[in-house]
């Protein structure tokens, strides 16, 4: 078995630039960025490379500071896994706001692991922030540094001292791992039971659950081996009719652009259809978008449980109405899950 990356893990207050330095490290826009605290939720990792070391990258929630997110304590609990796990950690600081009390905590969290400590004053590129960084060295962390991740200043430097600390083993290429990596979308509409369907593949309570439409935003992806082949399964923002993205605003559209970029870069997409409603219009919508790709599909009828008891002819009739909606995919097999 091939010897995981190591494991490097930001982490601080919602909104202090976490996403933007995660973007920056790795290269992409797989994080969403935007002004709204608690925007990011589930735990989003990537690979990135710095000076010919490899390591993973995870992004995690906000886990402390006020917000008003109804999902903060999954957030948190989410973040707190993904600190267990980790080979160094990365406080992320902000430099504009200052040093507060919600930085105190989760030093006073993180310490106790004994994992490696960095921290990163981020949003340096602004003024105020240049004259509060050195308040940040009552942390009692060293070093500190000061960064942009919007701009990239101080940036190469951290990376410089992350790499430092990483264990130097060896390790199969980026190329080499995404050559023997088979890509994964899950796709649907919002509640459909995505995010459930992939911790059920993955056999851990990866990916934030709840019964709250839109709960996911970010593609969130993670590697599983079944059979002796390599899977990167990525569960993506429910995709809803342009009209209601367009009046949920911003982030909401943010999410679906970003689901289907994970489409794009798929070989193969899982439609989740929600069996007590049956497919849709906007299932149709995805759908199509995956076929106009060329990306192998599968209809995975979610829910199954709860409309098993309809009856011996409910399946075949669900099949056929199904069919008939989804007619242009009558070559994807119909799971019952």
């Amino acid at each position: 078995m091939a010897r995981r990356l190591p494991l490097v893990v930001l982490v601080g207050r919602p909104n202090v630039g976490k996403s933007t330095l995660f973007n920056r490290i790795t290269g992409t826009r797989r994080a969403i960025v935007t002004d709204v605290p608690g925007t990011t939720r589930d735990v989003i990792e990537a690979t990135a490379s710095w000076q010919g070391v490899e390591f993973s990258l995870l992004d995690t929630g906000g886990m402390f500071g006020a917000t008003e997110d109804p999902l903060h304590e999954l957030v948190a609990a989410k973040g707190r896994e993904a600190i267990d796990a980790a080979d160094l950690l990365v406080v992320v600081l902000d430099g504009q706001e200052g040093l507060v009390a919600g930085d105190h905590e989760i030093v006073d969290r993180v310490r106790p692991t004994g994992k490696p400590i960095l921290a990163a004053v981020n949003k340096i590129d602004v003024k105020k922030a240049r004259d509060a960084a050195a308040q940040f060295y009552e942390l009692g962390i060293d070093p500190v540094f000061e960064i942009s991740g919007e701009h990239g200043l101080g940036v190469n430097e951290l990376l410089d001292e992350i790499v430092g600390r990483l264990r130097r083993a060896p390790s199969a290429t980026a190329q080499e791992r995404e050559e023997r990596e088979t890509a994964i979308a899950v796709v649907g509409r919002p509640n459909a039971g995505k995010s459930s369907l992939v911790n059920r593949l993955l056999r851990e309570e990866r990916m934030l659950v709840s019964d709250v439409p839109g709960t996911t935003r970010d593609a969130v992806d993670a590697v599983f081996r079944w059979h002796r082949r390599d899977f990167r399964i990525v569960d993506t923002a429910g995709m809803r009719r342009p009209g209601k993205v367009g009046r949920a605003g911003p982030l909401e559209s943010l999410s679906v652009l970003v689901a289907r970029r994970a489409v794009e870069r798929a070989d193969v997409v899982i439609l989740v259809i929600d069996s007590t409603v049956g497919a849709t219009d906007q299932d149709a919508a995805i759908a199509g978008e995956a076929d106009r790709i060329g990306c192998g599909i599968i209809i995975a009828a979610n829910k199954w449980d709860l409309v098993k008891d309809r009856g011996p002819t409910f399946v075949r009739e669900f099949d056929e109405q199904l069919r008939l909606k989804l007619k242009f995919l009558d070559y994807a097999p119909i799971l019952h899950l």
